[in-house]
């Protein structure tokens, strides 16, 4: 127990004939700290304040992390007014919120080019074994992409929960990623991501999951969603594979 990790423990964890890795960008494997903060939940606080001058806790704003952005918002309206049912928020108020969030986003976004120590080398060490690697996030889809084009990375596919209608814990996202990698067996992917709601889309879509402590949610409350591995970052991927020793 303890926060220290055993890696020892976690090795091999995932099977050696994985074909596909769906991996969450912020905070998985896009550095996004604007100031100290996630890009996310500074994007969240300024688009509530520019809304009505609300103002949401980190606690509150973390908590809907993960979720598609307009079903954040949804839900940090109804945290931060104490409401008991997220209907109870208009869809016409959602609407202005998510198009001023999305205004807040572009302007954090537009120079963000720095990925998570590692990610390329562990796409490339995938890519080497015959992995397809997918990334895809909760952001809007025109942000999605041009993050993927600041960093150069050559991804199989990206995806946005705008451009599929539904996002986390909703599989879809692992789903369009197996049908453009044309894989067929859920338990030859893998999901890798920073919160809860990573988990729960990929124990949805019937898949290896994986935690990383690159994110802001602790090592407690990611280990309670039941992830089949917790590493600390997409760097110590490679380690968990039972690929054969001879060959790394």
């Amino acid at each position: 127990a303890g926060a220290a990790l055993n890696m020892a423990a976690l090795e091999r964890c995932l099977p050696g004939d994985v074909e596909l890795v769906l991996f969450d960008m912020a905070g998985t494997t896009v550095d996004d700290l604007i100031c100290g903060e996630p890009l996310v939940i500074a994007a969240f606080r300024a688009a509530l304040r520019a809304h009505d001058d609300s103002e949401a806790t980190f606690d509150q704003a973390n908590a809907v992390r993960g979720y598609e952005k307009r079903e954040a918002l949804r839900k940090l309206l109804t945290s931060i007014r104490g409401l008991q049912d997220a209907a109870a928020v208009e869809e016409s108020e959602v609407d202005k919120l998510f198009a001023l969030f999305k205004l807040e986003l572009d302007k954090l976004t537009a120079f963000m080019d720095t990925e998570v120590v590692g990610t390329s080398a562990t796409f490339d060490a995938l890519r080497k074994r015959g992995v397809k690697i997918c990334v895809g996030s909760g952001f809007p889809e025109h942000v999605v992409q041009g993050i993927v084009k600041n960093m150069g990375w050559a991804v199989d596919a990206a995806f946005s929960s705008e451009a599929l209608g539904a996002g986390r814990p909703d599989p879809v996202m692992v789903t369009a990623a197996m049908e453009r990698c044309g894989v067929t067996d859920p338990r030859r992917v893998v999901k890798v991501g920073d919160t809860v709601v990573d988990v729960e889309e990929g124990r949805n879509a019937g898949v290896f999951t994986v935690s990383v402590l690159t994110g802001t949610q602790s090592r407690e409350t990611l280990a309670a969603a039941g992830p089949d591995c917790i590493i600390p970052s997409v760097a110590d991927l490679p380690l968990v594979f039972q690929w054969p020793q001879s060959s790394t």
